[in-house]
């Protein structure tokens, strides 16, 4: 699925300040690396990123934070973390840990140099929906493995060609002309995350569907997908972004004619400068 991100590479060799594998969670899953400005005491807003790769496969150290780790130079804290991945887990659990790494962050920050009153979650594809779906579900404690306490302040997301409506995962292929990812009769990403048909529980969807959880107090968002996507299909984009702005959220559509799913693209300078006006607008 990301192979073609996999066309560049990840160097942090200039970021002198940085803590890798800090455990938030008692799992070996649960680690996340910290990336600091060289230069400056801080503190820092924070940009938590959580990887994609279907929830069963993916890094916090691989190429997927490439568009963000850039921030380092323009003042920011780049956390990106690792989740525990199906079918170890299923979900809420692995969106439980992009919570826990939340409130982590906020009870380390003093010693990270990190302003945890300012705080972006973003997310590539499947990552992409854990970090809305935590960003969306904030102080509900039924959402959350461990309510109250200290946690960062979630003041922006950015969801990266991540799937916000999988009841409609198969028409908008259809729509699309793209084969479907997963074909009817084959176990898909839904069943892999939840561990069951959704069809056999009613209302199941309701509780894992982002634009079902969607709220006029949710953060304001920016969306990049590219038209032509044959995993996750633009329109999961739209939709969502139609529906935020019906609610009065802050909203921008970032709607590429030439990006594939994961494409090296979301790396370069225009989708980059897009990514950081956006965060600046609400962090700076």
């Amino acid at each position: 699925m990301f192979a073609r991100l996999g066309e560049l590479t990840l160097d942090v060799s200039d970021i002198r300040r940085k803590f890798l594998n800090c455990p938030y969670g008692e799992d070996p899953r649960q680690l996340l690396d910290i990336y600091l400005p060289n230069e400056g005491d801080g503190p820092f807003p924070i940009i938590l990123f959580a990887h994609g790769g279907g929830f069963t496969r993916g890094d916090k150290g691989d190429v997927q934070v490439v568009p963000f780790i850039g921030g380092v130079n323009r003042g920011y804290a780049v956390v990106s973390l690792n989740y525990r991945l199906c079918p170890a887990v299923l979900y809420p659990e692995n969106m439980f840990d992009i919570k826990s790494a939340l409130r982590w962050v906020a009870q380390n920050a003093e010693t990270y140099l990190l302003d945890s009153s300012r705080a972006a979650l973003c997310g590539a594809s499947a990552g992409a929906y854990l970090a809305m779906m935590a960003a969306f579900t904030l102080d509900q404690p039924g959402f959350d493995s461990a309510p109250g306490g200290h946690t960062c302040c979630v003041k922006a997301v950015v969801n990266q060609f991540g799937p916000t409506d999988f009841t409609k995962t198969h028409t908008h292929y259809d729509e699309s002309g793209f084969a479907r990812a997963y074909p009817p009769g084959s176990k898909g990403a839904l069943e892999l995350l939840l561990g069951v048909d959704p069809e056999l529980i009613l209302n199941l969807l309701r509780f894992a569907n982002p634009i079902d959880n969607v709220h006029p107090s949710v953060p304001p968002m920016l969306l990049q997908h590219g038209r032509h996507d044959p995993i996750i299909p633009y329109q999961q984009a739209v939709e969502l972004y139609e529906k935020l702005q019906a609610l009065g959220v802050e909203t921008e559509l970032d709607l590429s004619e030439e990006f594939l799913h994961a494409d090296p693209g979301y790396a370069g300078e225009e989708s980059v400068e897009r990514i950081f006006g956006f965060l600046d607008k609400y962090l700076k």
